[in-house]
């Protein structure tokens, strides 16, 4: 069992327990199936707004959004575009429940606990976990439509000025707790998915939960989210800078030996990689800032036409540098999301044990006393049989 002092130190454990094939691999499949359905509903809204595919593949390659155009859109294909994003959501929420899963288990000293067992565990818990930011959402959303109709009837001539006027402390009130709502919901995001993975419960659970934990601990909360969003971004970072290097070291020893072959395959794919995510430049920056260059492209690379190659080959082996670079980028970026919903997991429960005195780590849920009791049926059962004979 994971031995945790149960303060913000044992957030730092988080970039060790993520490093984990196991649960790099959750984030990699998960997230990247969500881009997919994200990439493809997401080009068929600017295919439906008349762009073509061509010019907008150029333009926003393997990261379209259509925030970024300028052009006003007819409402169905926001509405496309917005099945896009609920897609890429719900597979955010489905892997950070398996990554979670797979930490707890870890921790408790389940090590042999498998990413297809956190995987069937969370499609076995995604309804829950999608019912806590949608019930959230929904009693925020009700909250709001009342408001708008009370504002409505405060139009009434006479009566309705006074009747607004006389409640205005009630309105106030009632607007802190729209801002509650909404801030349980905004942490919903990211802690639905640990409360749900740790404590095996339903969509009721992991609501009083948050509900509780925000109203309890709401600077602790607040400030474990910051500190778990700065730890995985130095932990991708620093995966990241040693990534770097290692492309850095791969190219020049092929390169000594291949020549300029070599030189021209890695410009192309290099090239092909900037193109692709070309929308993500500006991301990385704002997350690194001044240590860009040390984790991103430090230059900016052109694509070298066929007829200025030695060979068509070299050409071709630069798509093949190209999509091998881009799966290696997106281990990494894996590992970012990994780490972040590690320290979320770690987080809930540090502050579960602060509000409840009660380790997590120490219960039997639901899914490990079916397991104990299909382990003693088989076992009686082996018994009887041994017996008979």
């Amino acid at each position: 069992m994971l031995s945790l002092r149960f303060d913000f130190r044992d957030l730092f454990k988080a970039p060790r327990l993520a490093f984990s094939l196991q649960r790099i691999w959750i984030m990699l499949v998960a997230l990247g199936t969500g881009l997919i359905l994200y990439n493809l509903f997401t080009y068929i809204a600017l295919l439906m707004g008349g762009l073509n595919l061509t010019d907008a593949w150029q333009r926003f390659g393997i990261l379209p959004c259509l925030f970024m155009e300028r052009t006003l859109f007819p409402w169905y294909v926001w509405l496309v575009h917005a099945l896009g994003v609920i897609a890429l959501l719900i597979t955010f929420l489905f892997a950070n429940t398996a990554a979670a899963r797979a930490v707890y288990m870890s921790a408790k000293g389940e090590h042999f606990y498998s990413w297809r067992q956190s995987f069937a565990f969370a499609h076995k818990k995604i309804s829950a976990v999608l019912l806590t930011p949608v019930s959230l959402l929904t009693l925020l959303a009700l909250m709001v439509l009342g408001s708008l109709l009370l504002g409505l009837a405060g139009k009434i001539p006479y009566a309705g000025e006074l009747v607004v006027s006389l409640f205005m402390l009630f309105w106030f009130v009632f607007a802190l707790l729209m801002i509650f709502f909404a801030c349980v919901f905004w942490f919903s995001l990211f802690y639905a998915p640990a409360v749900i993975a740790t404590t095996d419960e339903d969509a009721f659970e992991s609501v009083f939960q948050l509900f509780s934990l925000s109203w309890n601990q709401p600077l602790r909360l607040l400030i474990y989210s910051f500190l778990s969003i700065f730890i995985a971004l130095a932990a991708m970072g620093i995966l990241s800078f040693f990534v770097k290097r290692s492309v850095g070291l791969s190219n020049a020893l092929l390169g000594a030996f291949m020549g300029s072959n070599f030189l021209d395959l890695a410009n192309n794919g290099q090239a092909l990689v900037q193109a692709w995510t070309v929308m993500s430049e500006d991301l990385i920056f704002d997350m690194f800032r001044g240590f860009t260059p040390y984790l991103y492209f430090s230059q900016e690379f052109f694509y070298l036409p066929v007829h200025e190659l030695a060979r068509p080959t070299v050409s071709i082996g630069g798509y093949f540098y190209a999509i091998s670079l881009l799966f290696l980028g997106s281990w990494v970026v894996a590992y970012g999301f990994s780490t972040l919903a590690t320290a979320h997991t770690l987080a809930y429960l540090v502050m579960r044990k602060k509000k409840d005195d009660q380790n997590l780590l120490e219960r039997i849920d639901k899914e490990e006393d079916l397991e104990e009791s299909t382990e003693d049926e088989q076992t009686g059962k082996t018994g009887e049989e041994s017996a008979a004979d």
